[in-house]
């Protein structure tokens, strides 16, 4: 008597599921790990943008308030500012979300004014600095981030 012989289902074997499963469990650790670098990269960058519009809100306000007998300007209330040979200094604060703050325990933004007015030349040099604190992907500062942007004006 013949038996028949048996035929093989369609499918696939336990070693080739093990091995597939491997491959994804790897790639998903692959992609979450990259989820927070590219977080901490967009919260950066988030910050950054968030200072360059403080630094150009500093020099419209300081714009306003070029010359001595100009009121205090609209936004930040800065008094007129000297615009010698000399450097004048004005520092102001700024909290995460860019609101001023009156002193630098409150501030996460700190931003640096530095107008100077060229004696031989008729231009005005301003100078803008603002740092904040720079996060690592666990949170903890990584030091400061700065921006310094520099203007010649007439």
């Amino acid at each position: 008597m013949k038996h028949p012989s048996p035929t093989l289902a369609p499918g696939f074997t336990l070693i080739e599921v093990m091995i597939s499963l491997g491959v994804f469990a790897f790639a998903i650790v692959v992609v979450i790990g990259s989820l927070g670098t590219s977080g901490n990269s967009a919260a950066n960058d988030a910050r950054r943008t968030l200072a360059m519009e403080i630094l150009h809100h500093c020099f419209h306000d300081l714009d306003l308030a070029n010359t001595s007998t100009s009121d205090p300007s609209p936004t930040l209330a800065l008094a007129p500012i000297p615009w010698d040979a000399k450097p004048a200094r004005v520092r102001l604060w700024f909290d995460a979300s860019g609101q001023p703050v009156p002193d630098a325990n409150q501030a996460f933004f700190r931003c640096d004014l530095t107008p100077t007015r060229d004696p031989t030349l008729p231009l005005g040099h301003l100078h803008g600095r603002i740092v904040w604190p720079a996060k690592r992907l666990h949170g903890f500062p990584d030091g400061d981030a700065e921006l310094f942007t520099s203007l010649l004006l007439p």
